[in-house]
């Protein structure tokens, strides 16, 4: 029998944000809409949403669907 397994996984991101100091800039970048996209998606820019160069994250949570 085949088991399709499925986890979580945690990710980086990041995106580029102007501001005055780096408080400023987390604040600012709580306030993004689109928490994350793929660089080579829709060609979305760093200035407006969150980015992802790589997947790097580690498999957690796992599950068996059959």
């Amino acid at each position: 029998m085949k088991y399709r397994i499925e986890a979580k996984v945690t990710i980086s991101t990041w995106t580029m944000i102007e501001a005055d100091s780096p408080e400023e800039a987390i604040k600012e970048a709580e306030k993004r809409d689109e928490k994350m996209s793929i660089v080579s998606n829709n060609g979305d820019l760093e200035d407006y949403t969150w980015m992802i160069d790589e997947i790097d994250g580690e498999p957690f949570d796992l599950y068996a669907e059959d």
